[in-house]
């Protein structure tokens, strides 16, 4: 057993150099929990867990006839590598073994934040902090090393009676008391398959969904602090000829950095296509005659084929 160098306040201190929120809690208290939710979920070796928040700024972009945007907590720098790298920076200084992760591992980083303290569960199933409300990206990192003590931040706000998210979501995926995930627009925009007409009409984003941010009243005010990674860099406009034209790599380099390419360009157009019916937008049929005879997987053809046939009466009406 590794003797104990750090208190739980000075390991907290040092994250906090670099981060906007931070808890500490045992791996073995966190893994109790876990496996009530999943039995087979994957054990953890390090016994300390440290549970970091980074927050975000709410910006609103609109969409114009000729660029679309995706939701704004992918604007700046990608926050998968934006965390990585502080967390990186953090542990330079700490001469102990670690394993970090941002959404990319097995555990389950909104119970680690609720037990850690980082905020609580929302109805949005969102963690919601008193200081950030929602606009917050998570980490987690666990330390081989033993501290008698965690640093459980306390937790003294909650939903209530509040049901505005619930009420404004468009396509019930919440609901008093859960969650349906395949009805969530940010997660059925972001998954290669055919969607329903349904699905269509109700997409509005070229990826990613904000609304139940939007409406939450524990967001108001919140979402203005800027970290330097995530001040605007041009990219978070997506040009939608770049999405007809340009090759999977060179979309890539363009835009590099954005943590809206993790699905590649197909998704981001396929997205397009509902956000330009939805604008009525007929000044693409063209290009989407075209990509239909290349090599495009089935569920981006399924949508192309019907925003195609609906923008063209669209246009026949106009005309």
């Amino acid at each position: 057993m590794r003797r104990c160098v750090m208190t739980s306040s000075e390991l907290r201190s040092a994250f906090l150099k670099k981060f906007d929120v931070v808890g500490i809690i045992h791996t073995k208290d966190y893994m109790a929990e876990a496996k009530k939710i999943n039995p087979n979920i994957e054990a953890i070796k390090y016994e300390t867990m440290v549970v970091v928040a980074l927050s975000y700024p709410k910006r609103i972009i609109k969409h114009t006839k000729t660029h679309l945007v995706p939701s704004f907590y992918t604007f700046g720098s990608d926050y998968h590598q934006v965390l990585k790298k502080r967390i990186d920076a953090v542990m330079k200084n700490i001469p102990y073994d670690y394993v970090a992760g941002v959404d990319n591992h097995s555990q389950n980083e909104r119970l680690a934040a609720v037990l850690s303290g980082v905020g609580y569960f929302g109805k949005n199933q969102l963690i919601i902090n008193e200081t950030y409300g929602t606009y917050m990206f998570l980490g987690i990192v666990v330390i081989d090393l033993k501290l008698d003590e965690p640093f459980i931040l306390d937790i003294n706000d909650d939903c209530g009676t509040c049901r505005k998210c619930i009420t404004a979501c468009p396509t019930d995926a919440l609901f008093d008391g859960g969650y349906d995930m395949h009805k969530c627009i940010s997660y059925y925009n972001q998954e290669k398959k055919i969607l329903t007409d349904e699905e269509m009409d109700a997409n509005y984003s070229l990826f990613g969904c904000d609304i139940c941010q939007m409406v939450c009243p524990k967001n108001i005010s919140k979402g203005v602090d800027i970290h330097k990674e995530f001040e605007l860099t041009g990219k978070e406009m997506v040009s939608i000829m770049d999405m007809f034209d340009l090759s999977q790599k060179q979309f890539k380099l363009k835009y590099e950095d954005m943590s809206y390419l993790w699905k590649g360009k197909t998704i981001l157009l396929r997205n397009a296509l509902m956000v330009m019916l939805k604008q009525k937008n007929t000044s693409y049929i063209e290009q989407i005659e075209t990509s239909l005879d290349e090599d495009k997987p089935i569920w981006y053809r399924d949508t192309a084929v019907k925003v195609l046939k609906r923008l063209k009466d669209i246009s026949r009406k106009e005309g």
